[in-house]
C-alpha cells in the first residue's frame, strides 16, 4: 500500500525492480495461506477417516423357486432390456457389491 501512493516527483524513479519486491512478497503470502488451508483440510480429512463406522453387510436373499421361466436377454425388446439393466444397476447400488445377472423372469 505504501507504493500505491507515490508523489508525482518519485514516479519517474520508481522502476521495475522496485515493484518486483512487493509483488514477490504478496505471492509468497498467497502460497503460504494456500498451504495452510491445504494442511487444515488434510487434517480434517484424517479425523473423518478415524470416525468411519462399518455398515452391516446385507445378506443376499435368493429365491429358490423351481418353476422359473428363463428368457433369453437378447430376445427381449429395447424397453425390456432397459428395464432389466436399470433394475440390475439399482440392485448393485443397494447391495454395494458386484452383481451378476443370471436370469430374467418376465412378469
Amino acid at each position: 500500500m505504501l507504493y500505491a501512493v507515490i508523489s508525482p516527483e518519485k514516479q519517474e524513479s520508481f522502476g521495475f525492480v522496485d515493484g518486483l519486491i512487493p509483488s514477490l512478497i504478496c505471492i509468497l503470502i498467497v502460497f503460504a495461506v494456500l498451504a495452510l488451508l491445504a494442511t487444515i483440510l488434510w487434517l480434517i480429512n484424517k479425523i473423518k477417516w478415524l470416525d468411519v463406522k462399518e455398515k452391516p453387510k446385507q445378506e443376499v436373499k435368493s429365491s429358490t423357486s423351481t418353476t422359473r421361466e428363463h428368457i433369453d436377454f437378447e430376445a427381449l425388446d429395447d424397453d425390456a432390456k432397459a428395464a432389466v439393466l436399470a433394475a440390475t444397476i439399482d440392485y448393485r447400488e443397494e447391495v454395494k457389491t458386484d452383481v451378476e445377472l443370471i436370469s430374467v423372469k418376465e412378469i
